[in-house]
């Protein structure tokens, strides 16, 4: 019986530019476990962001087979596949991705809105996670009207909102000064304790540290897990 919640085998990647092909990955095996927290490291170009949206269903391989809970999804339509992000997979990016004229709750609503909850209850649902967050006294602010940290809570808010079985966070601590990061880090940590799968992509080894796999990728391939 397969217990990954999502796998990876033989996987590779390859961009064309024009006539030209670039090998993103090079055949990646790969096994996230149900409660695992894994960072994948690398520097820029060694493939992990490639990977990270892979695993999180926003691209698709060249060749290789994706698995979601046992099931291969590598060749579902984007419909299918939106609707399997949508439900089963938070993300959180470097940039916050936050909509500027939307505030905070209703930045943090908008899953719900795409999933068909009703008005009512996709409101309390984000009220909820927002005060989870420490945000109760924030959520009717737009992003312009918040720090750096507030925002990336604000977009962790987003990924919890669905209750997913995956939380993607790639370089989440990228945009934010040290003390804010390890801030951030501790919130990863706290939701992975609760038995959250989190993949988190960075470059910075002392964000890698709280992860309880690492794994390190050079030109396409993971050459090292520790």
């Amino acid at each position: 019986m397969n217990s990954a919640l999502v796998e990876l085998q033989r996987v590779t990647k390859i961009y064309r530019l024009g006539e030209v092909e670039v090998p993103a990955l090079r055949g990646v095996d790969l096994r996230v476990e149900p409660g695992h927290f894994l960072a994948l490291m690398g520097p820029s170009g060694s493939g992990k962001s490639t990977l990270l949206h892979i695993l999180g269903l926003l691209d698709r391989p060249t060749s290789g087979q994706v698995l979601w809970n046992g099931h291969d999804v590598s060749k579902l339509n984007g419909k299918k596949l939106a609707e399997l992000r949508g439900r089963h997979i938070g993300f959180v990016f470097q940039m916050f991705n936050l909509i500027p004229n939307l505030t905070a709750l209703e930045n943090v609503e908008l899953p719900l809105v795409f999933l068909g909850v009703p008005a009512r209850k996709r409101r309390k649902r984000a009220e909820e996670v927002l005060a989870r967050l420490g945000l109760s006294e924030r959520m009717h602010h737009r992003p312009t009207q918040l720090s750096g940290g507030q925002q990336q809570r604000v977009a962790l808010a987003r990924a919890l909102v669905t209750d997913p079985a995956l939380i993607i966070a790639d370089e989440p601590t990228g945009n934010l000064d040290s003390a804010t990061g390890r801030e951030i880090l501790g919130l990863f940590s706290g939701l992975n304790r609760e038995g959250r799968t989190v993949v988190l992509a960075t470059h910075d080894p002392e964000a890698a540290e709280v992860a309880k796999v690492r794994l390190r990728l050079r030109d396409g391939l993971i050459v090292e897990v520790f």
